[in-house]
C-alpha cells in the first residue's frame, strides 16, 4: 500500500477541512490542532481571512462541498476507537494518519494505549517539523513508524517497533482506501486478520461506487474522483474475504439524522460520497 509523496498535500486538505468545520455552529467534530498542521499555504489561509475567501473560490468544487463528510468520517471512527480503547484494547495503529491529531486532542485515551502511527516517510517527516513547529510534545507512548506499504506489510512495518502482535489492538485506515488498487487492500487487510488477534477491530472508510452514491450528489463524485484518481470498491466483501466481519457499514451521509437528533440541523449538507466501516477480525 503505497502512500506517495503527493499524500501530503491531500494530508493538508483534510487537515483544513477538519480545521474550516470547527467554525461552524456546534461542529460534528472538534480538532482544534488541525490548524496547526496544515502546511503553509492552508495554514496562512485559515489565519487571513480575506485569503480564506479567496481559497474557498478556488477549491469550492471538490473540496469545500466533501469538508462535512471529513468530519463525519473522523467521528464515526474516532467514536469506534474509543469504544475499543474502553473495552481493553492497549495499542491503537493509525495507517496512513497524514496531519491526524488524535495524540495531542485525547490525552484522556492516551493513557490507556501505545499509539503506533505508520506513514510514508516523506509525509511523517513533514507531520513531525510541524509538530516541533508548534512545539507539540511527543509523548514517549507515541511512535512513528515511516514505511513504505507497497513493499511491506502493517505489521511487518511494526515488527521492529515497541507493537506487540499479540496484544487487544484497534486500527484506522481514513482517506487511504481512495489511492490503493484493490488487491493491495485486500492483502493489507489479511495480514492484519492473519496476524492479530481475534477481536482485532479496524475502522475505515471509502468512496462509494457510482450505484451507491447518492444520485444528487454524483457530478460531486466525479469532481472528487479528479482529486483522488480512484474509485470507491466493495469494500465489505474484500473484509468478508480477509476474515472480517463487520459490525457496522454505513455512508457519511446517514450522520445527517443522528446529527440532528443530537445538536439540530447540520451547519452543511452531509454529500453521500463516502462509506465508513467497522470490522473485527474473527
Amino acid at each position: 500500500m503505497s502512500l506517495p509523496a503527493h499524500r501530503v498535500s491531500t494530508a493538508d486538505l483534510a487537515a483544513a477541512c477538519r480545521a474550516g468545520h470547527l467554525r461552524t455552529p456546534a461542529p460534528l467534530f472538534e480538532d482544534p490542532y488541525a490548524a496547526k498542521l496544515c502546511g503553509p499555504v492552508l495554514g496562512f489561509a485559515l489565519r487571513v481571512r480575506p485569503f480564506e475567501r479567496l481559497l474557498a473560490r478556488a477549491v469550492s468544487s471538490t473540496i469545500l462541498p466533501v469538508a462535512t463528510s471529513i468530519a463525519a468520517r473522523a467521528r464515526f471512527a474516532e467514536e469506534a476507537i474509543e469504544e475499543a480503547i474502553l473495552h481493553g484494547a492497549e495499542q491503537y495503529v493509525i495507517l496512513g494518519p497524514g496531519m491526524d491529531s488524535f495524540a495531542f486532542r485525547r490525552p484522556d485515551l492516551m493513557k490507556r494505549v501505545q499509539i503506533f502511527e505508520v506513514d510514508h516517510p516523506i509525509t511523517q517527516r513533514c507531520k513531525l517539523r510541524r509538530l516541533r513547529r508548534a512545539g507539540l510534545p511527543i509523548s514517549s507512548n507515541h511512535h512513528f513508524v515511516a514505511a513504505d506499504l507497497s513493499c511491506v506489510s502493517p505489521v511487518e512495518a511494526l515488527q521492529d517497533s515497541p507493537f506487540r502482535r499479540t496484544r487487544p489492538s484497534c486500527i484506522s485506515l481514513l482517506g487511504v482506501a481512495y489511492y490503493i488498487e484493490v488487491n493491495t487492500l485486500r492483502s493489507t487487510l489479511q495480514s492484519l486478520s492473519g496476524s492479530l488477534p481475534a477481536g482485532t477491530r479496524i475502522a475505515l472508510d471509502w468512496l462509494l461506487d457510482a450505484a451507491s452514491c447518492d444520485l444528487a450528489h454524483a457530478d460531486m463524485r466525479r469532481n472528487l474522483l479528479s482529486v483522488v484518481a480512484r474509485r470507491g470498491e466493495p469494500m465489505r466483501a474484500v473484509a468478508a474475504e480477509c476474515g472480517f466481519r463487520t459490525l457496522a457499514a454505513l455512508p457519511v451521509s446517514a450522520f445527517a439524522e443522528s446529527y440532528a437528533a443530537r445538536k439540530g440541523e447540520a451547519p452543511q449538507e452531509i454529500p453521500g460520497l463516502f462509506g465508513v466501516a467497522l470490522l473485527e477480525a474473527g
